[in-house]
């Protein structure tokens, strides 16, 4: 059955919205894993701005900036 909007339950609509974002991110995490391992591919140069993102994001990762997604989750409920 489906249901509009104004009939999900607030339990409903993050579960909802948590798939959404997870498979985003899935996908993009493949998308990011098969560009950075397409060792037959002709290298390619990532756009200036992600780049930058991601050596941002590897830095933070090594000086223990980042969260997990469990804690992320359980930040943002509470």
């Amino acid at each position: 059955m489906n249901k509009t909007l104004n009939q999900l339950s607030a339990n409903e609509l993050e579960t909802l919205v948590e798939r959404a974002v997870d498979k985003r991110l899935e996908v993009w995490m493949t998308q990011l894993m098969d560009a950075l391992t397409s060792i037959d591919e002709p290298v390619s140069e990532f756009r200036a701005d992600f780049a930058e993102s991601l050596r941002k994001a590897i830095k933070q990762s090594k000086a223990g900036e980042g969260v997990d997604l469990k804690s992320f989750r359980d930040e943002t409920q509470g």
